[in-house]
Parts: structure tokens; C-alpha cells; sequence
């Protein structure tokens, strides 16, 4: 144990004595004379920094006496190591006193911890006779979907790779399956409660203050054609037409953290998603102004009019290829720009215009025979918008080189009549109503490439063309949420059936989305721009440590990843950095672990 100078009163004189604790046979802590330095006073009457001196050099003797346990720890580990590599290499796997574990759980349950989720799920708990832990089911769904996204079943037989040890995290064990399926039904009772949680942890941490909400829509595809209450099949946003599918609205703050969401039916429009949810928020949090940023596809007459009533202003993006011949001509006309951004060297990088127009809304009808709304004549409100029209040289030339693509595949399908049926191109092919050959659109062509560079925002807000893109550009974060959903949190295709099931499957996506979302933000604030989703996770998902027992008496845990980011995260998060070689007790504190797993050995 480490040496330490301690000064202690005997018969109203002070002495100092170095000193270092062991503890007994019983395990009782205990200490032991090393030196006598007699008397402080005379010690001091002699040299006055003989104090100081002597503490230095106990530092110096302990810092040496660490380096050379460190080293012969270092030496037994690289010894371990080779043989470790040796056996892996004979045998093809691991032998059975190595485990691999990863550790970037700890941070993920660091940062659970943070945002006090275990207390809520207790909460939500108390009264609920259950015999599992809602707080660790949840959050072992939470953990998988980061680490290593997968079914339900494979979920469950992966938590033993985790370097938390979930029967430790409250002496509750999820003993089988089906108690993570169990956990979904709780989930999808709980949805309001888990979601209103989150936002009020994340505004304590990111003083988020809801002025702007983006909102989009999304389908996620079921491998099946067995449709339900939510399942169903629709217009798929990724051209899974034989598979059934749900519809989600996503509802994202500023930052890019998701606020909320809604499962739909897969067959729902989604046009009639947006109101309602951007309603509830409005309510929930008392907001009072709020601005709401949205694609074009969701551009209604019916939405713009339904967002004035409930007291939002939006920006939103605004369809302009269909518009009447005086829109057209003034959004086409050169002689009304209002203003231009250039660089440094007097370049024109974007120009603007604003449009004022007059927004009908028109009366709806439902057919009685075919039961399909259908729009009158007749005109029951309007609006004043403001259009901001922007054409940019690089979205021109971006335009152009996009259709010059599509323009080749239309002619190679004109010659291979068998792919007109794909999308994307097929716009560009004249179909003959009768005999002939199918042969390229030029006009619909020419007119498609006199709109290359420009586009149109739609707006209520009193504000400069340059505020209006700059809110809208964001935009792009929720693309990135759904991007990330699908791609790295690997949402769909979903492995659950029945409706409740479903239900709380998203909302544990969800969280684990807000998670990453979060952490993201948090690290950007400090790491910078550099620090992506993709490097983020690989850091969480590569991290790993061996737990070696091939000396019992000196078990020790090997890390087998770089410095790197995984450090730094692990920094940020209040976490210690871990050492090449660490033992159990030392790796325990350093990540901040309720529990450590570790597993006996058989060889």
C-alpha cells in the first residue's frame, strides 16, 4: 500500500511518522510505522521545509514504487496476451478463461443515469406487481439498440457481452425472454409519461427553449403481408411496396434532439399526421410561439390554415412547379431580385425574392358514393404568405447533372422496354397511346430545366430571406434522425407482431434515438463539428476489454481498443480513462459500474 506522513499528538507534543495502511487477516484496515522522524518542532527548528521535503519524497517513493508494479503488471499482461493470442489463434476462439466485454455500455448507462431514468422507471414501478425490473429491461433494450441492434431474442443473448452486469444493477435479473416483450406492453401504457420525462431532463441539460419544431414523416416496413391495426400497407418512403408498414411523424428541437413522435397506420396520408402532434406539444409544454418547419410534401391548404388556428407560424417548404402562370412567371422573372449574397470574390452565391400571395382555402366535400373528400369551388377562407424564392448557381448545376443522370436511364430503357416500370425516370419517356416506340419527353424536359437552382419557401413570419433559409436549413437534422433510426439504430425491419408489441418497440427506439441524439450534441458542444454519428457509435460498439483469469490470484481486465475518441467520450461523460491493463476493483471505479461481471473459470 502507499506510504503517507501522518503527524499524531503524544503527551501534548506532535511527531511525525510515516506511515502506510494493509488490512489484517480479518480484513480489518490497519496501519504501520514505517519511519520515526521524532518531534515536528525540533524538525522543523532545523530545516523548515523538512515537512514539505518529507512529503515530496513519499511521493516520489510511492510514484516509483506504482511504476514498478505498473510495469510488472504491464509485463504479466503482455505475457497473457501473447498466449492469449497464441491459443486464439490454435483454437479459433476465445479459451475459457478469456471473456470479451464491451465497455461502451458504461457510458450509455452513464449517460441513463445522468438523465435519471432509473428512478423514473422505479417510479413508474412502485405500483405495478411485476417480477422484473422495469428500470433494467428497458434500459437493456436501450443499451442493445446502441450496441448491437438486433431482435429481441438475439437482444437477450447478448446482454452477457455487456460489461454491465444487469443482475447487479438492482438485484433484479431479467431471467428470460420474455420479459423483454413483456416490457413493451408497460412501454406503449407509458409513452406520454417516458417522453414528458425526457424533455424536461434534456431542457436542464441543453437549456433548451422549443421555438422552432421540425417536423417530418417516415415509414418503417415489416417483413410480412399480415396487416393489423397498425400494420398496413401503404406509400412506402423506402419502395417496400409487398411489405406491410407503419407511418411515424417525428417532431425534432434545434438542436436535432427528437421531442416526440406518433405511430400512424401504414396506409395513413400523411398530411392529417402534423396538426395533431404539433397540437399536443403546443399544450404540453405551454408553449406560446412556435414555429413550425416542415418539407414540402406536407404543404397543405388544410395544414397552413390548421397551423394559423392553433396559433403556430411555420416555414415550410413550398411546391412551385404547379403553380398558376403568374406565379410561375414572377418566380421565373429576372428582373425582381431583391437582393444577393456573394463570396469573397464578388461571385453570386444565391438570390432572393419575396412573392406576396394570397392563400385560398377551399371548401371540403365527402362523396357519398366513392366516401372521398373532394375540393369545391367554393372559398372559405385565405391567407396572406410571403414566398421566398432563392436560386443558387450550385443547386442549378447540381439540378442539372441530376437529370442529366436520369435522362441516361430513360434512354437506356427506351431501349430495354423492360425497365420503364422503375420510378425516377420514367416521367422523362413518352409513351405511345397507341403503336410505336416509347421515346424521351424534350418538352417536359425543357420545362423541368428551366426551374434548375431555384426554390421556394412558404411563410407567415415577418423575417429577411436569409432567417427564413437559415431556419429552414435544419430541416436536414431530421432526415438525419430517421437516417440514423434506420441505418445505425437498424429500427426496421421490425421483429415484433402483435400491436402493443409494436407500440413499445418504437418507443424503446425512440429513446435510444433521443440517447444518441443527445450524446452527440453534448460531445459537438465540446469535440467539435468532427465528431459524427458514425465515428460516435463505432466508438461505443468497438470498445472492448478482455476479462482474464488465467492467474487466479491476479484476475485482470486487457483493453483491447486505441486511444482514441471512446476516451474522450469516456472523459466527457464523467468517466475515468482506462488503463492498458486494469484489475476488476480499478476498472469498476474508473466506469462508474453498480456491478462488475465476472465470470469463473472453467479452464
Amino acid at each position: 500500500m502507499p506510504m503517507h506522513v501522518s503527524i499524531v499528538s503524544v503527551k501534548n507534543h506532535k511527531y511525525i511518522r510515516v506511515c502506510s495502511s494493509y488490512r489484517n487477516a480479518e480484513g480489518k484496515p490497519r496501519t504501520r510505522v514505517i519511519e520515526n522522524h521524532g518531534r515536528l518542532e525540533t524538525a522543523l527548528e532545523k530545516d523548515p521545509e523538512f515537512l514539505d521535503k518529507l512529503k515530496a519524497r513519499i511521493a516520489e517513493e510511492n510514484r516509483l514504487e506504482q511504476l514498478a508494479k505498473d510495469r510488472e503488471l504491464e509485463l504479466q499482461a503482455r505475457k497473457r496476451m501473447d498466449k492469449l493470442s497464441e491459443l486464439a489463434r490454435s483454437n479459433n476462439d476465445l479459451p475459457g478463461c478469456f471473456h470479451l466485454y464491451n465497455v461502451g455500455a458504461a457510458i450509455i448507462r452513464k449517460v441513463w443515469c445522468d438523465l435519471k431514468m432509473p428512478e423514473f422507471f422505479r417510479y413508474l414501478q412502485k405500483d405495478r406487481n411485476i417480477g422484473y425490473s422495469y428500470d433494467k429491461a428497458a434500459y437493456l433494450l436501450t443499451e442493445q439498440r446502441l450496441l448491437a441492434p438486433a431482435s429481441k431474442l438475439q437482444n437477450f443473448k447478448n446482454k452477457d457481452s455487456s460489461i454491465i452486469d444487469h443482475s447487479e444493477i438492482d438485484h433484479s435479473e431479467i431471467d428470460h425472454l420474455q420479459d423483454l416483450y413483456r416490457v413493451l406492453d408497460l412501454l406503449k401504457e407509458d409513452k406520454e409519461s417516458v417522453v414528458k420525462h425526457l424533455n424536461r431532463e434534456i431542457q436542464k441539460r441543453t437549456k433548451r427553449k422549443i421555438t422552432a419544431a421540425f417536423y417530418d414523416v417516415t415509414t418503417y416496413s415489416f417483413e410480412s403481408r399480415n396487416v393489423s391495426d397498425y400494420k398496413d400497407f401503404g406509400l412506402s418512403k423506402d419502395h417496400k411496396v409487398n411489405e406491410v408498414q407503419v407511418v411515424l411523424g417525428l417532431v425534432m428541437d434545434e438542436n436535432g434532439i427528437p421531442i416526440d413522435y406518433e405511430l400512424f397506420n401504414g396506409s395513413t396520408n400523411e398530411f392529417g399526421t402534423m396538426v395533431p402532434l404539433i397540437k399536443k406539444i403546443k399544450t404540453t409544454y405551454g408553449i406560446d410561439q412556435l414555429i413550425v418547419v416542415a418539407d414540402r410534401g406536407l404543404n397543405s391548404s388544410e395544414n397552413l390554415f390548421a397551423l394559423r388556428q392553433i396559433g403556430c407560424d411555420f416555414v415550410i417548404a413550398q411546391k412551385f412547379k404547379n403553380a398558376s402562370a403568374d406565379e410561375k412567371k414572377a418566380i421565373l422573372d429576372q428582373n425582381n431580385w431583391q437582393q444577393s449574397t456573394c463570396d469573397e470574390n464578388g461571385e453570386i452565391l444565391c438570390r432572393y425574392k419575396t412573392l406576396e400571395v394570397n392563400k385560398p382555402l377551399y371548401e371540403t366535400r365527402t362523396s357519398p358514393t366513392t366516401k372521398l373528400n373532394y375540393k369545391t369551388k367554393k372559398i372559405i377562407d385565405s391567407m396572406d404568405l410571403h414566398w421566398i424564392v432563392s436560386y443558387s448557381p450550385c443547386r442549378a448545376k447540381k439540378d442539372r447533372a441530376d437529370r442529366d443522370r436520369a435522362i441516361d436511364k430513360a434512354l437506356d430503357a427506351i431501349k430495354n422496354p423492360g425497365k420503364l416500370r422503375l420510378t425516377g425516370y420514367k416521367s422523362l419517356v413518352k409513351m405511345p397511346r397507341k403503336d410505336g416506340a416509347p421515346q424521351l419527353d424534350t418538352e417536359k424536359i425543357e420545362e423541368q430545366a428551366q426551374w434548375d437552382g431555384y426554390y421556394v419557401i412558404c411563410t407567415n413570419l415577418e423575417i429577411s430571406p436569409e432567417r427564413a433559409t437559415e431556419i429552414y436549413r435544419k430541416l436536414w437534422q431530421i432526415e438525419d434522425c430517421f437516417r440514423v433510426s434506420k441505418s445505425q439504430l437498424e429500427t426496421r425491419p421490425c421483429f415484433v407482431w402483435t400491436d402493443s408489441h409494436i407500440y413499445g418497440h418504437f418507443l424503446s427506439c425512440f429513446i435510444s434515438l433521443v440517447l444518441e441524439k443527445y450524446m452527440l450534441y453534448s460531445l459537438k458542444q465540446e469535440l467539435g463539428d468532427q465528431v459524427t454519428h458514425g465515428k460516435m457509435c463505432s466508438a461505443l460498439r468497438q470498445s472492448q476489454v478482455v476479462y482474464d483469469d488465467i492467474n487466479p490470484q491476479l484476475p485482470l481486465f486487457l483493453r483491447l481498443y486505441e486511444p482514441g475518441l471512446f476516451d474522450e467520450m469516456s472523459k466527457h461523460f464523467g468517466l475515468k480513462v482506462l488503463s492498458r491493463v486494469e484489475k476488476p476493483v480499478g476498472l469498476k471505479k474508473k466506469l462508474h459500474l453498480p456491478g462488475l461481471k465476472v465470470v469463473a473459470t472453467t479452464a
